[in-house]
């Protein structure tokens, strides 16, 4: 019975980190999606991902590649410079298209791939991994349902190991519009538009504590205003440690949210006396430990399942039955264009060429 489901051909461009620790193992979690082929420009690389994964063929090239395969989906995991003429390319063959995050470094080229794919009926998507984790999912029902009252602001603090990022000389990341800024900033820019409506002003302000000459900047505050609130955000680079944290602020409570820990707390205060700030407390420690103990069970019976895993899986069944996109593309463009404001005022400000 099962020699008889339908497979869908996957092509992934990149042999990166992520495509092999994320995307190449979520479609292998996909019975009725094979990853056919891998392609990258190092070629030991591409052979040594194909050989892990038991992938049957590994190509250097895009254009051989798509000449002589025909691809359900094509997963783009390169440098964000290059996500459109990969995409393009794809997409003029046929395929639908999923991508890592940002869609493009630039507006113009999202709406240039927006053309491509309702021109040749193809779908298009992009990795905004952080809103598909289950806490964020939580909150994002839990501010729909009202129970938060009226939405006041949002604040993002990310901190990325200075030795994944900022220590390294000659990475990409630092070639990115606005250098690291570039690779995080879209998290920050994403997770802001669910909130916020009508971006009307955005405000960067940098410090260097490292000094490096390849990273004029390393500590980062951003304020983005919207029509109906505030998102403050923090950018740590010099950091010996990974957080993810969001406060998502209401009229009549606050949700807190550890996107590492994967936990969500409801804080919810409105007399400040010691009886009701010791419920609290308690309140607290309660919802703490009921998310470990929801989690701990969600791994030893492996339902556990991070952002990346689950866009891919959606974008899958859009394809599959025709449901919607996790994330569209004009959502895409928005946070291009959102990150186009930071980095236009961020260099402006400072004095950075593009």
């Amino acid at each position: 019975m099962g020699d008889n489901i339908k497979k869908y051909k996957v092509g992934v461009i990149g042999c990166g980190l992520i495509s092999k620790l994320r995307h190449i193992p979520a479609y292998k979690k996909l019975n009725d999606f094979e990853v056919h082929a891998v392609c990258d420009l190092n070629g030991e690389l591409a052979k040594a991902t194909a050989k892990e994964f038991k992938i049957p063929k590994y190509y250097t090239n895009t254009s051989e590649m798509f000449a002589e395969e025909n691809f359900d989906i094509i997963d783009i995991c390169v440098p964000p410079q290059i996500h459109a003429p990969i995409a393009i390319e794809a997409m003029e063959s046929g395929s639908n298209v999923i991508m890592e995050k940002p869609m493009a470094t630039k507006v113009s080229d999202c709406e240039e791939m927006i053309k491509v794919s309702k021109k040749k009926n193809v779908k298009l998507s992009v990795v905004h991994n952080d809103i598909f984790h289950q806490p964020f999912i939580k909150a994002k029902e839990i501010f729909e349902k009202g129970e938060i009252g009226d939405f006041r602001g949002i604040r993002i603090f990310l901190s990325t190991p200075k030795n994944y990022m900022i220590d390294l000389k000659d990475h990409w990341y630092h070639k990115l519009p606005g250098g690291v800024i570039g690779e995080t900033g879209p998290h920050i820019a994403y997770m802001s538009l669910e909130f916020l409506n009508k971006i009307k002003n955005v405000e960067v302000y940098a410090k260097s504590f490292l000094n490096y000459s390849w990273a004029p900047y390393d500590d980062f505050r951003i304020e983005i205003e919207g029509e109906n609130g505030f998102s403050s955000v923090a950018l740590a680079y010099t950091n010996n440690y990974w957080a993810a944290k969001v406060d998502i602020i209401g009229t009549e409570a606050m949700l807190h949210l550890d996107l590492n820990s994967m936990l969500l707390i409801k804080h919810y205060l409105n007399e400040l006396s010691y009886i009701p700030i010791a419920k609290h407390t308690l309140s607290s420690i309660e919802q703490r430990l009921n998310n470990t103990i929801s989690k701990t069970a969600n791994v030893i019976l492996g339902r556990q399942q991070i952002g990346t895993e689950t866009v891919i899986e959606k974008f899958a069944e859009s394809i599959r039955n025709g449901t919607p996109l996790p994330i569209t593309a004009e959502e895409g463009l928005e946070t291009t264009r959102l990150m186009e404001m930071i980095v236009e005022n961020y260099n402006a400000k400072y004095n950075l060429s593009e």
